[in-house]
């Protein structure tokens, strides 16, 4: 189910039997829970046999089987599935502040504002870094 899918749900009544998909997130007291795309909390039928096999990070598609104002209840109907998670490359902060460098030689005005904000954002927290390490500073 994708986003416009998820939103589609929210905007139209929930109803009972419903089939929907959700992703799986860590709850309080390590519990899994899920949320609508309108707010609403989303728990799982422990007595559904694949309850104990539910963790974060996943995709589960389920049955609603109790709707409330604040939250509903889904009856897992298959093993869920891992959900792979790209991460972006990493970018070390000195090609940030180079490029950052760059851009603010080639504007003027307000428009230098924001770039300089960053590179001094960034330059600030290198050195709370280093602070936090007990390297020297000077």
């Amino acid at each position: 189910m994708g986003f416009e899918d998820r939103v589609r749900v929210s905007q139209r009544p929930l109803f009972l039997g419903q089939k929907i998909t959700v992703n799986t997130i860590r709850g309080r007291e390590d519990t899994i829970i899920s949320h609508l795309p309108d707010g609403r909390v989303v728990l799982f039928d422990q007595k559904s046999q694949y309850f104990n096999l539910l963790a974060p990070s996943q995709s589960v598609e389920g049955h609603i089987i109790h709707i409330q104002k604040n939250f509903i209840i889904v009856n897992p109907i298959s093993e869920p599935i891992e959900i792979e998670f790209i991460r972006p490359p990493e970018v070390e902060a000195e090609d940030i502040i180079a490029d950052l460098e760059e851009l603010i030689k080639k504007v003027s005005g307000n428009a230098e504002v924001i770039p300089k904000a960053l590179l001094h954002i960034i330059r600030l927290q290198k050195l709370m870094i280093k602070i936090l390490k007990g390297e020297a500073v000077g």
